[in-house]
Formats: structure tokens, C-alpha cells, sequence
């Protein structure tokens, strides 16, 4: 099996919690995952994503095409990687266990034992009719040496989290994600395009969605503090304490040539939290 890791990322946007969904059983879970896995690997077999795209939750149907997820797994397609024997043959390991995260989704981790050789998957699905469909798959085969990574000071994850917030916002207020677009990582461009940001974001647009003030004026509290993940990815969940609410969010960055770029983007806010930011309070 050839050795290389790629990782597509779909990332919720949202502005109110969602209801949570019950967790599947173990038994449909380890069917769920062989069914995702051997669906994409059917879909590198023929270089074709066609089938695999019509499988996926329409939510991220509406951020990608099937000819840019065979864009994004090219490298696949290239080293003609087959994981079917695999699938069949061996038993997948959950670790952690699969479970809901807090926007709701059924995150699954796992791995399968191979001798002198390993294959780790990510999987996320999203409750679609009573069906999960998936809405975001990583699978990394081999050990793949990585650049260490280090978190940045308190007041680089500031200032880069002030900058990803204020483009965003900016993109919002003038309807035109192409500045926002241009300055995420290339990861993710792949994925999408400026229209379908604004698609996504569409609630924020029609809400006119405004936290400049907040942003420019109020300190965020980063809570747990900001980490690198297991698949590289510089996580920084935080908030604007703004009473009697708070302004949330989930960035997460790619170091694309020594600089950190987004990849990911989840921001919250109540009623009151807007109203705070549209009105310029809050406390530093």
C-alpha cells in the first residue's frame, strides 16, 4: 500500500446549536465505516467520484463537485492506492470511541492493523432523513514522517484569530467571500469557491451579521487553550465575553510554508451575542 495522507475537511458553520442525534450502535458503525471507506476506494479505483459525491450528505454536496474531490484525491488516483483487501479482511479499531460532537455530527476514528504498514481513517457524518451521510472523510496510510508543529504565542493566536474574524465579518457585510477565499489554505480552496462559502454562510448574509465591534475592541478567551491536533491542524476554540452571552467560535489552520492558514470556520452567537456586537458592548 502506498504511502500518503490527505485529509478533506468539511466544517460545520453555524449559528445556533443543533438537537443531538443518538449514537448508531457498534455493529452499524463498523458497517457505516466499510461502507464509506470501500465507497471511496471504489471511486480511486475508477478515478471517478461520480457515485462516491451522490453517497455524501447534501451539506457538503453544496460546498463541492465530484470532479473536485477527485482533484483533491489525486494522489490517490496517481499511486493507484487499494485499502479494499483491507476493508474486507480486517477488523477496524474505534479510538477513541465514535461519538457526537458539539455540533452534532458522529465523528468515527479508527484504525486497521496491518503488519509493517498502518491505515488510520476519519470519518463525520451528519443525520440526513434519519440516514448518515458523510461529510467529511481523512485517511493517512503509513507513517509519515511530520515537521513538528508549534503552537504560537498568546498574542500570535490573537492577532490571527482578530485577522480570520475581521475578514470573515468583512466578507459578510460586503456579500464577497473572493478576499476571504483567497486567504484560506490551498487545502481548501480545492474544496470550494467563493460562491459556495457565501451559500454557506448565507444565514450570517441575510442576518447582516456584524461582530467588527466586538472583534476590534473586546480580548478573546481562548478555552481549552489552542493545541495541533492529531492530522497537524492548529485548533483554536475560544470566546468574546460579552454579557450576558458570549460570542463562540472554532477556527482551525493548515501551515501552509510557514504560515498558518484557515481551513475551518465555526462561529456562534445568540440573539443577545448579536445584538451586543450590532450595538459595540462588551468588556475587554
Amino acid at each position: 500500500m502506498n504511502r500518503k495522507l490527505v485529509v478533506a475537511l468539511f466544517l460545520a458553520l453555524t449559528v445556533s446549536s443543533r438537537s443531538a442525534e443518538p449514537l448508531p450502535s457498534a455493529a452499524e458503525i463498523k458497517k457505516l465505516t466499510n461502507q464509506s471507506l470501500l465507497e471511496f476506494n471504489s471511486a480511486v479505483q475508477k478515478a471517478d467520484f461520480t457515485d462516491f459525491y451522490k453517497s455524501t450528505a447534501k451539506l457538503w454536496q453544496e460546498q463541492t463537485t465530484p470532479d473536485k474531490l477527485k482533484a483533491i484525491f489525486q494522489s490517490f488516483i496517481d499511486r493507484k492506492f487499494d485499502m479494499a483487501e483491507v476493508i474486507r479482511k480486517q477488523v477496524p479499531t474505534f479510538e477513541p470511541a465514535p461519538a457526537m460532537d458539539a455540533d452534532g455530527f458522529l465523528v468515527v476514528n479508527g484504525s486497521y492493523n496491518i503488519i509493517d504498514e498502518s491505515l488510520t481513517f476519519r470519518l463525520n457524518y451528519n443525520n440526513e432523513g434519519g440516514a448518515w451521510k458523510l461529510v467529511g472523510i481523512n485517511i493517512h496510510s503509513g507513517s509519515v514522517p511530520r515537521k513538528r508543529q508549534e503552537v504560537p504565542s498568546e498574542a500570535e493566536l490573537k492577532k490571527l484569530t482578530d485577522e480570520t474574524l475581521l475578514s470573515f465579518n468583512s466578507a459578510v457585510q460586503s456579500r464577497d467571500f473572493d478576499a476571504f477565499y483567497q486567504s484560506s489554505a490551498k487545502l481548501w480552496q480545492k474544496q470550494t469557491t467563493p460562491d459556495k462559502l457565501k451559500a454557506a454562510f448565507k444565514t450570517f448574509v441575510d442576518q447582516n451579521f456584524d461582530i467588527a465591534s466586538v472583534v476590534e475592541k473586546v480580548k478573546p478567551a481562548f478555552e481549552p487553550p489552542p493545541a495541533i491536533n492529531s492530522d497537524g491542524l492548529l485548533v483554536v476554540e475560544g470566546s468574546y465575553p460579552i454579557k450576558p452571552d458570549k460570542l463562540t467560535f472554532v477556527l482551525k489552520y493548515l501551515n501552509e510554508e510557514g504560515a498558518w492558514k484557515l481551513i475551518g470556520i465555526n462561529v456562534k452567537a445568540n440573539k443577545a451575542a448579536k445584538d451586543a456586537a450590532n450595538d459595540g458592548e462588551g468588556e475587554k
